[in-house]
């Protein structure tokens, strides 16, 4: 017995619903129907002062200083850009931003003394490792990019050998890590599960609402990230 045209195009139908709303699911899915969540906007205020040095630039005049980490490919100009000096308006420290390569951090010497640090994707992976080095006022990682096997640090091209991995990815050394810390990633971020992991064994505070891991998720979580240093310096 044959089946019924009517039921044919009925279950084509199903199967079309079905597959959109899985690709909904998907992060990418997620974006295009907007459900990552609202991009942060820069506060219209003044800038902290910017300062050149040679491993950076020193960003606010006063204050403790708090050591900064940039994402893969930044700078200095990549935190201007993203609004760093007007989000530290008011804030009671200054920022020492270091300028980096692409070698998520670990040949890192930190060219001046620090009571805290703040990191983006790299730069969160950065500050993590350096937290399970030294005992910090407060580490604010941001979309830490975080690797939980060496097959999938070693598709990043980031490290030296699996040796240099294993040495500083901080998944691995979460015992370690006893300063405060704070943990922001987007659900639609492709390290979510890696920071909020992390997040769990550290006893972190943050948050973990839908995100992208780009600008617009950073500023809108980067208030938090400043608020959390400054209430522990």
């Amino acid at each position: 017995m044959g089946i019924p045209r009517r039921a044919v195009l009925l279950g084509g139908a199903g199967l079309v619903a079905a597959a959109g709303t899985y690709g909904a699911l998907t992060p990418r899915g997620r974006r295009l129907l907007g459900w990552t969540g609202p991009d942060g906007v820069v506060p219209d205020v003044p800038p902290v002062p910017v300062r050149s040095t040679p491993w950076g630039a020193w960003m606010g005049s006063s204050g403790p200083a708090v050591l900064v980490l940039h994402g893969r490919g930044g700078s200095v100009a990549w935190w201007e850009d993203l609004g760093l000096p007007r989000f530290l308006h008011g804030a009671g420290f200054r920022c020492a931003v270091v300028n980096g390569g692409e070698d998520y951090w670990v040949d890192l010497a930190p060219p001046v003394p620090f009571e805290a640090a703040l990191g983006v994707s790299m730069g969160g992976f950065g500050v993590l490792d350096i937290a399970s080095r030294q005992p910090v006022k407060a580490v604010a990682a941001i979309s830490p990019a975080l690797f939980p096997t060496w097959e999938d640090a070693e598709r990043i091209n980031g490290f030296a050998s699996r040796e240099v991995w294993e040495q500083h990815e901080p998944l691995r050394h979460t015992d370690r890590i006893t300063s405060p810390v704070g943990v922001w990633c987007g659900r639609e971020d492709p390290f979510h599960d890696s920071a909020q992991e992390l997040a769990r064994a550290v006893g972190a505070v943050g948050s973990f609402e839908h995100g992208e891991h780009d600008g617009g998720y950073w500023r809108r979580v980067l208030p938090d990230a400043v608020r959390f240093i400054e209430n522990r310096l």
